[in-house]
């Protein structure tokens, strides 16, 4: 079986466990917790947005339609307040907060979106979101672009994709001013962040505390957004950095014996594409093939017979699980990758 086939039993799976037609959303977990709003929150839905993005790139006639509903039951999401952006809960109830991070991963989507189906709107909403996401950008701490609305802390995994989405915006919407934010961005990133290894740490509080975790996809975004700026500019120390970042990431987090990469799917699954973009960039084949020994022992040991995945990229997984959706959609969301290289 291809990755294709494998993408598309995922799907199925989740359209069928999580989809709710009425209100073109996705439940965030099987079976539902009661505890929780009836609907993902931004981040899951970001990752089965871009899931359905590629998915309709392979499949249009069968996916598009579930991409455009699904885009219009998101847009209920979307505050038009002054500092308008994609809220975090499923409506807007008392509590309802808007992250920055949530909101560039959308604007990641939207532009793939724009991409694969042509819609001028996609490229409308990935635009005015991203004014959000740089509407987080202060001069406290130095620059950077705060996690939350709440403006505690400044984190890796706002700025990462805020950068790769502004290069995006330069690359496919020819959105100049967006080259200059991703290279401000990146260059705060690098400063405050990078370890010594390349690998990036997770979080700054305006109080100067430093959390010093370091998660797949914060290294991922930065691996991206330096390919992304190689694309842009041409300057080769970009496309060197790149590989440091991923070679350093391979080292820490990829088990030699298994193929596994650290983290569960909904960060490990960043780490991936990064790879991919790397490799599309630089040719280097061990970077693919380390996806796919990843893919394979997820294939493995983390999918189900019914086609969806468990939640952690594990041997061992509990009989009662609830099964999320945001595993799914970034186990989808890799397999769609990986089919874009079956052939090779």
């Amino acid at each position: 079986m291809g990755y294709a086939e494998k993408a598309e039993a995922v799907m199925r799976f989740i359209q069928e466990k999580f989809w709710d037609d009425e209100a073109r959303l996705y439940r965030g977990a099987l079976p539902p917790d009661p505890t929780l709003p009836p609907h993902e929150y931004m981040w899951g839905s970001g990752v089965q947005f871009t899931a359905l993005t590629a998915a309709t790139r392979r499949n249009p006639e069968t996916y598009r339609p579930i991409l455009d509903g699904f885009a219009r039951g998101l847009r209920r999401y979307w505050d038009d307040t002054p500092v308008a952006g994609f809220l975090d809960s499923y409506n807007k109830a008392p509590g309802s907060g808007k992250y920055y991070d949530d909101n560039a991963w959308l604007v990641l989507g939207f532009v793939e979106a724009y991409e694969v189906t042509g819609d001028a709107a996609y490229m409308g909403w990935a635009r005015e979101t991203q004014k959000f996401c740089l509407s987080g950008w202060d001069d406290a701490l130095g620059g950077g672009i705060y996690w939350f609305e709440d403006h505690r802390s400044k984190n890796t995994c706002s700025n990462g994709p805020t950068a790769a989405a502004a290069l995006r915006l330069f690359l496919v919407g020819k959105d100049l001013d967006q080259l200059f934010w991703a290279k401000r961005i990146v260059e705060w990133t690098n400063r405050t962040f990078q370890d010594a290894d390349g690998l990036f740490w997770d979080n700054l509080t305006v109080d100067g505390t430093l959390n010093k975790t370091k998660w797949t996809y914060n290294s991922a975004l930065m691996i991206r957004s330096n390919v992304l700026l190689y694309e842009a500019t041409g300057d080769e120390p970009y496309l060197a950095e790149a590989r440091r970042i991923a070679d350093a990431g391979l080292a820490a987090w990829a088990d030699p014996e298994t193929g596994a990469i650290a983290n569960t799917a909904r960060f490990s699954h960043l780490f991936c594409e990064a790879l991919l973009r790397l490799h599309d960039a630089t040719g280097q084949p061990g970077y693919l093939e380390a996806v796919r020994r990843h893919a394979e022992f997820g294939d493995r040991y983390v999918r189900c017979s019914d086609g969806g995945y468990h939640n952690a990229w594990t041997v061992e997984h509990p009989a009662d699980e609830r099964r999320e959706l945001i595993e799914n959609a970034s186990a989808a969301r890799l397999l769609w990758e990986l089919a874009e290289y079956d052939a090779a």
